[in-house]
């Protein structure tokens, strides 16, 4: 399997954007914060997807059916864990919320089983641990890339999966879809995982290219991002091209990359979803601890005071937890394949 190292480096890098951009948009911050940055670690990921599934993917051939279980092993029981928490924790503390979390049984279903749905508690499109819509739009662009794998010609597989997240968005464009479903699977979000599946599709051409090019493209990019604000509908033509530049930027340094790979930002990757899904609780029990020792935040310096710690300690939590709850999850899901494997091969035979 082909290796990208700086793409591992940048999922640990999208991931501590979210986390910096949630430790300065917490209400009680969130005045002193007038230009946040960060949330485009979200789009970062979205295409980096699209281009992993694609090269693992890209000449192989793979059942849809295992494809999809490998999938829902990978990112389906940490999410779990952390819709679970939340629940039992409106349940037992709810005192530590912003937002009331009633508990509605269908809603809890849908947001289980990675539905679009009209979060009761917030008013949008966000399942019960709301970080966790991104998922939403993971598991859909899984599902449909899924149905690619039954196509062995590769060009056909390319063909076939751009005209289909292709026609989805034009139909988000052409209709105002009103309907949770539809709106999220027809919204432009998904063409950044698109995007990230034609780069993998092309990458070839990128590796020939120098490393001027790849650098330009990556400084590009950030600047770009940091300098932009978009919202949910705007997102793709503001956050996703300069996030796909700076993956096709990443791509084209790999070879530059390998000749000396770090052991921290390799590692940061790796439990860069560690990192995602866990620091909103992490950070909010900084937020709970930092009141009790120095009060309410009342002035700029307090408040960066507070947003640096949300970082460190973002990090810290995701850091355990892929030690103490992610690998073990894994751990468990493997585990469970296997023995469901040998028991279909004694049945068999």
């Amino acid at each position: 399997m082909e290796k990208y190292y700086g793409i591992q480096y940048l999922r640990g890098l999208a991931a501590l954007f979210v986390i910096v951009y949630h430790s300065l948009v917490m209400a009680a911050v969130a005045p002193y914060f007038q230009n946040p940055v960060g949330d485009f670690g979200v789009d970062i990921f979205f295409v980096i997807s699209g281009f992993v599934m694609w090269i693992t993917t890209d000449n192989k051939r793979k059942g849809t059916l295992h494809f999809w279980w490998a999938r829902v092993l990978r990112v389906a029981p940490l999410y779990w864990f952390f819709t679970l928490l939340i629940i039992s924790a409106a349940l037992i503390l709810p005192s530590l919320f912003f937002n009331s979390r009633g508990i509605d049984p269908v809603f809890i279903l849908k947001s289980l089983l990675f539905i679009p749905a009209q979060n009761p508690d917030v008013g949008d499109v966000t399942p019960v641990y709301t970080i966790g819509w991104t998922l939403i739009y993971e598991m859909f662009f899984y599902f449909l890339f899924g149905f690619g794998l039954l196509i062995d010609d590769m060009r056909k597989r390319f063909t076939f999966i751009v005209m289909l997240f292709s026609g989805l968005a034009l139909c988000g464009m052409l209709v105002n879809f009103k309907d949770p479903v539809l709106a999220t699977y027809t919204g432009p979000l998904i063409l950044e995982f698109l995007a990230g599946v034609v780069l993998g599709y092309f990458r070839r051409h990128l590796l020939n290219l120098g490393p001027k090019v790849g650098a330009g493209l990556v400084m590009a990019a950030l600047t770009t991002l940091m300098l932009v604000h978009a919202d949910q509908s705007s997102r793709f033509w503001i956050y996703g091209i300069p996030s796909l530049a700076l993956v096709s930027g990443v791509v084209v340094l790999e070879k530059y990359i390998q000749g000396t790979v770090k052991k921290i930002p390799l590692f940061l990757g790796e439990v860069s979803y560690s990192l995602y899904l866990s620091h909103p609780i992490s950070q909010r029990v900084w937020y709970v601890v930092f009141i009790m020792l120095f009060g309410q935040i009342a002035s700029k310096e307090v408040a960066i005071t507070y947003a640096l710690g949300s970082v460190v300690v973002g990090v810290l939590g995701g850091v355990i937890c892929y030690l103490v709850v992610e690998k073990q999850l894994l751990r468990l899901a493997r585990m469970g394949t296997r023995r469901k494997q040998n028991a279909t091969r004694v049945i068999s035979h």
